[in-house]
């Protein structure tokens, strides 16, 4: 499979319903470069707004206002005011989608735009129902969109799951050219976007764990022999994507200086320069692996090489 193509989208599904093609359409304006990414996140903002201003009337009108049946209270986040049920399915597509796109695919680059304009809008209140401490509903609002702050950390496991599926161990990224090869090296690239960016800081699902000796998927190379090398293979062609790119290296490398936490440390910086070393110097891996790996490490030097001179 030519990993340069677009593989499948896997946006719409044959059981969509009218509140599911609804949000989808607007994406797929986008992937499809027929709607501004600006003019996307208007409609977007216009969607979950509607749907949640439409369903607070619904329930205003009755008598008495504001009254639940049985069988709504057991499903009030399906019927009442749920902007976040609304961005979550909106994200989710998202991170499901992002995969089909190589990196810097135009598609690839409009859905981050896309984002980046949500996060420009105006923030405002839109109304929501949510639980106090009786499991009683409290009637309320909140505020959209949350691109840029801690409450962003709630679409996080969104990519994380979409990273999961992919990459679990001795899944098909071990099988050179593999669909699930090619979309973890896609879904790395979008992410790596989102969290320099500032708009999702999707750390916990890099690649750049993923080719720690320390982390759970690396494999035992005296144990798999072709099979480990071949994974960390893959795995090293998806942490590229946040080392690669010269503002997305200067990004992590930032975040490492600062010991800024998580997998942002000087400790990691320092171990993923020796797997570095030791993916471009050992036979066991495949010659594109090496090359790639010393690729990245010149970048790496090159940087600081131009650190020095500039502290000088």
């Amino acid at each position: 499979m030519d990993k340069d193509n677009v593989l499948d989208y896997r946006l719409f599904d044959g059981d969509d319903d009218a509140e599911t093609v609804a949000y989808k359409q607007i994406l797929n304006g986008v992937i499809s470069q027929t709607l501004p990414p600006a003019e996307a996140a208007r409609q977007m903002d216009e969607w979950v707004t509607q749907e949640a201003v439409s369903r607070l009337t619904k329930f205003e009108d009755r008598n008495p206002p504001l009254s639940l049946s049985d069988e709504e209270m057991d499903n009030i986040h399906l019927v009442a005011p749920n902007p976040s049920r609304h961005m979550d399915m909106m994200i989710g597509s998202i991170a499901r989608v992002s995969s089909a796109c190589p990196p810097g695919h135009p598609s690839q680059t409009r859905l981050v735009e896309f984002l980046q304009a949500l996060k420009e809008l105006p923030r405002h209140e839109v109304p929501n129902v949510s639980y106090d401490e009786n499991h009683a509903p409290v009637w309320g609002t909140k505020v959209i969109w949350p691109f840029g702050t801690e409450a962003s950390e709630f679409f996080v496991p969104l990519f994380q799951r979409e990273a999961t599926d992919l990459a679990y161990p001795y899944s098909d990224v071990e099988t050179p050219g593999s669909e699930s090869q090619i979309r973890w090296r896609n879904l790395q690239s979008f992410m790596a976007q989102l969290t320099t960016l500032d708009l999702i800081d999707c750390r916990s699902a890099s690649a750049l764990n993923y080719i720690l000796p320390s982390f759970y998927a690396y494999p035992d190379l005296d144990q798999r022999g072709q099979d480990g090398t071949r994974r960390i293979a893959a795995d090293l062609e998806a942490a590229a994507q946040w080392l690669l790119p010269d503002d997305a290296r200067t990004w992590v490398r930032r975040r490492c200086m600062e010991n800024a936490g998580e997998l942002w440390t000087e400790g990691n910086w320092d171990i993923w320069r020796q797997q570095l070393a030791f993916f471009a110097n050992d036979e066991r891996f495949p010659a594109a692996t090496r090359a790639l790996a010393a690729a990245i490490q010149a970048k790496i030097e090159g940087s600081r090489a131009d650190q020095r001179c500039n502290d000088n």
